[in-house]
């Protein structure tokens, strides 16, 4: 089978097509004929083996794929052969086989269209996790999301707005205020150090009640002070580069809360939970509430220039590579 291959740790440059041999299925795995998969953020970070979860090359980048299940490992009873489903890897998305655990496989509605559904699952699942499970997010209030031209941002706008919150994005330039704003942004602000008056000029005047954050930097300090009391600061990640510092005397005295959020501790510990999420990402496709501009790409081999246009936060929307 053809699967795009990392064997040194030299970003997406060095990424290459090769042949290798199809992956046999595990016990409590299957294995899936890949449709389409997602291209991320955290693929460029595997390429540099600045993941969290190491990689040894070689490997196969890709961690979202939909597609169908062509063989069954052993204790797996969930799923048939046949069945069209979506799926969270560790690694090998980016290949026309891959094995994914069976408790990290979702079933696909008929009506979910695989391309969409492949180049938001990894993103909307972090966002949705992030906004209802640690945000607790409420109809009415008002969500400031940093980086809001990207997957988790752009995502974490359509279903912000699917719970019935007010959404004000933040982003680096005026196009990618454009594509907030065509994904349903109430409002859309460029950054600036007098970011926090404009974000209450633009939500009547108060501060807002959750902070969606997967860029950090220079953004988090002043993010951080436009919390209402008992604001929720959700850390998804520092694509901006720098990592912020919360001040424990405001979270105190303003009753403010942070949370941090990683997709991968709730595939190893909460699986259930995820699941819950998942159903509630594919019905917002499904209702057309989350549909993010996408770049299709027709083969493997287009994916590295893909990779470092999100490393250079050139990218607006989700990339995906389509294989069969």
């Amino acid at each position: 089978m053809r699967a795009l291959i990392c064997s040194k740790y030299d970003g997406p440059s060095s990424l290459y097509v090769a042949e290798v041999d199809r992956p046999e299925p595990a016990v409590g795995e299957v294995l899936i004929q890949t449709i389409a998969a997602g291209i991320s953020f955290v693929d460029v970070l595997m390429s540099r083996n600045k993941h969290q979860n190491k990689h040894e090359p070689p490997f196969s980048t890709g961690m979202e794929v939909v597609g169908t299940i062509v063989a069954l490992g052993p204790d797996v009873s969930d799923f048939d052969v046949g069945d069209r489903v979506a799926a969270l890897v560790y690694e090998g998305g980016h290949a026309e086989f891959v094995c994914a655990k069976a408790f990290e496989v979702f079933s696909l509605p008929e009506n979910c269209d695989p391309v969409q559904t492949a180049a938001v699952l990894s993103v909307a699942l972090t966002s949705e996790m992030a906004l209802v499970e640690k945000g607790q997010i409420q109809p009415g209030e008002t969500v400031l999301i940093s980086g809001a031209a990207g997957g988790v941002g752009l995502t974490g706008v359509q279903l912000a707005k699917f719970h019935g919150a007010k959404v004000i994005a933040a982003v680096s330039d005026v196009a990618k205020a454009d594509a907030a704003k065509a994904a349903g942004a109430d409002a859309a602000l460029i950054y600036g150090s007098d970011l926090r008056d404009r974000v209450k000029e633009a939500n009547s005047g108060r501060d807002v009640d959750i902070v969606l954050d997967p860029v950090g930097g220079d953004f988090a300090d002043i993010a951080a002070h436009c919390l209402d009391w008992d604001g929720r600061y959700l850390i998804i990640g520092f694509a901006g580069g720098g990592i912020p510092n919360f001040a424990a005397n405001r979270l105190l005295v303003k009753n403010r809360s942070a949370h941090g959020m990683v997709l991968g501790y709730y595939r190893w510990h909460k699986p259930a939970r995820l699941a819950i999420a998942a159903k509630t990402v594919f019905e917002a496709i499904q209702m057309g509430a989350l549909k993010v501009p996408t770049q299709p790409l027709e083969d493997l081999a287009e994916v590295p220039r893909a990779l470092s246009q999100i490393e250079n936060r050139e990218m607006i929307g989700k990339a995906v590579v389509k294989l069969s």
